[in-house]
C-alpha cells in the first residue's frame, strides 16, 4: 500500500468517525524541501494561516514564511527563548502589555527543540511526504471523542500553534483552547477547538476512535429510545 493511499484511508476514518467539517491536514518538518511540493509564493500574518490553506493545498514554507508572528517563529523553534523580547517580539509585546501572558510564562510554552528548515503542509487524504503531526479543528462533541478514544492527552491554552511541538515533541495527541490571536487571523469558530496527532499515534488513535464511535452511536440510540417511550 502506498502512503499517499494509506493517509487518505486514515483521512476517510477520520473524517466519517468524528463528521469533521474541515479535513485533517499533514504537518512536517525537515531540512529539505520536500519532492515535488511547491513552495509557499505570499506573505501571510502568521503560521497558523497556512493551516487553512492547507485545506485544499500541499505546500512547503521557511523560517522567513513564519516571520511576520514571533509567537509562532517561537513554537517553531526558529526564534530562541534568548530572542525574545518587547523590543524585537510585536505580538508577544501586545500579549504583555494586554496582560494577556506574562513575559516569563511566554519563555515556558512548547516550542521545537531544533528549528527546522522547512514546514510542509497538506491535507492529509492527498500528502506526497510523510506527516510528522495531523492538525484538526474540531467542536466540543467531536473533542468529546477525541478524549475518549486516547488514553492520554494534553489539554492547553494560548499560544494556539504550541499544540504542534507539543504533539511533536512529547508524542502525544494535544487539544488547544485556542488564543484569540490565531481565531482572528484564521477565522477560527467560538465552538472550534485544535487538535494535534503525532504521526507515530495515529493508526492506534483511530483504532480506538472507531470503538469509542461505535459505543456511543449505541449509548446515544439506546437513550433516545428511553426518552422516546417515557
Amino acid at each position: 500500500m502506498s502512503s499517499t493511499r494509506h493517509y487518505n484511508e486514515l483521512d476517510i476514518e477520520l473524517q466519517d468517525l468524528l463528521k469533521l467539517e474541515h479535513p485533517p491536514i499533514a504537518i512536517s518538518f525537515t531540512n529539505e524541501p520536500p519532492v515535488g511540493v511547491k513552495k509557499i509564493d505570499e506573505s501571510v500574518p502568521s503560521g497558523c494561516v497556512f493551516w487553512i490553506r492547507a485545506f485544499t493545498e500541499q505546500f512547503y514554507t521557511s523560517k522567513n514564511d513564519h516571520a511576520n508572528c514571533t509567537i509562532g517563529s517561537f513554537t517553531h523553534g526558529f526564534l530562541r527563548p534568548s530572542q525574545v523580547s518587547l523590543d524585537s517580539c510585536p505580538d508577544v509585546k501586545l500579549m504583555v502589555q494586554a496582560d494577556y501572558l506574562a513575559l516569563k510564562d511566554f519563555t515556558g510554552v512548547p516550542r521545537m527543540e531544533s528549528a527546522p528548515k522547512f514546514v510542509s503542509y497538506a491535507p492529509l487524504k492527498s500528502t506526497s511526504f510523510e506527516p510528522d503531526v495531523v492538525l484538526m479543528i474540531c467542536n466540543a462533541e467531536q473533542s468529546m471523542l477525541v478524549t475518549e478514544a486516547t488514553p492520554f492527552y494534553e489539554t492547553m491554552g494560548k499560544p494556539t500553534c504550541a499544540a504542534i511541538p507539543y504533539a511533536y515533541n512529547e508524542k502525544e495527541v494535544a487539544i488547544s483552547f485556542g488564543c484569540v490571536t490565531n481565531r482572528v487571523r484564521t477565522g477560527l469558530k467560538s465552538n472550534e477547538l485544535v487538535v494535534t496527532i503525532p504521526m507515530s499515534k495515529l493508526e492506534a488513535f483511530v483504532a480506538n476512535l472507531k470503538e469509542t464511535a461505535k459505543a456511543n452511536n449505541e449509548v446515544r440510540q439506546e437513550v433516545a429510545a428511553m426518552l422516546k417511550s417515557r
